[in-house]
């Protein structure tokens, strides 16, 4: 073990053409070996420690063109005959203007929202709460909804049982709607078309505020 060098470990590293996930095991293994031969005063120095991580370059999110996020609000603009139909479009509604989690859409309560200052009180992450502004075309489709639930109080969104839907419930219509249109479609992809187009009109600061980042 003595005679093992930083080049043998290199090689050991990068042998098999390994994916950079799999460098990165391997770099940190040998590093808690070597480091627990030097604790047990098998060798003087942990070599090991000179051996760099690989860098992993993060991956560019994914993102809905014009063209694609028109054809799934038409969609759900085709199915709004009925209670479900008017609930799933208000939530790909929330999801496309505001770049909401899906977690904080499915928490909302009739009492969060105010249609008279056009306003929402959202819980994000952390049970961290704020009001945000909503666009009058989202108000003109909650009025409406809101008013069939025939409640003051409770969820927004609720199934047929009258009880808050899951994000199950949410999945479920979201792979209904991509096997239709022929395109994947998750919460997440709404999020990271917000995010980008903001970016785009507004800069970093205003984004990470309208999407409730605590960082950049």
């Amino acid at each position: 073990i003595r005679e093992i060098t930083y080049k043998h470990l290199l090689t050991f590293v990068i042998s098999g053409n390994p994916s950079v996930h799999t460098k990165k095991h391997r770099v940190w293994s040998l590093r808690q070996f070597f480091q627990y031969l030097k604790n047990m005063k098998i060798i003087k120095d942990n070599i090991a420690l000179k051996v760099p991580y690989p860098q992993i370059n993060k991956k560019e999110p994914d993102f809905l063109t014009f063209k694609e996020l028109k054809l799934i609000i038409n969609y759900f603009m085709s199915a709004v005959d009925s209670n479900q139909g008017m609930r799933n479009l208000i939530i790909v509604l929330f999801l496309t203007f505001l770049g909401l989690r899906i977690s904080s859409i499915l928490n909302i309560n009739i009492q969060d929202i105010n249609l008279k200052s056009s306003s929402l009180l959202v819980t994000e992450k952390g049970n961290r709460m704020r009001i945000i502004f909503l666009p009058q075309i989202l108000c003109s489709f909650l009025y409406p909804y809101i008013k069939t639930l025939d409640r003051d109080l409770g969820p927004l969104f609720v199934s047929r049982q009258n009880k808050k839907i899951s994000l199950r419930t949410v999945q479920h219509f979201f792979s209904e709607a991509s096997a239709v249109i022929g395109m994947h479609i998750c919460s997440r992809l709404f999020r990271h078309t917000a995010a980008t187009q903001l970016n785009k009109i507004a800069g970093l600061d205003i984004t990470k505020f309208v999407l409730g980042h605590r960082r950049r």
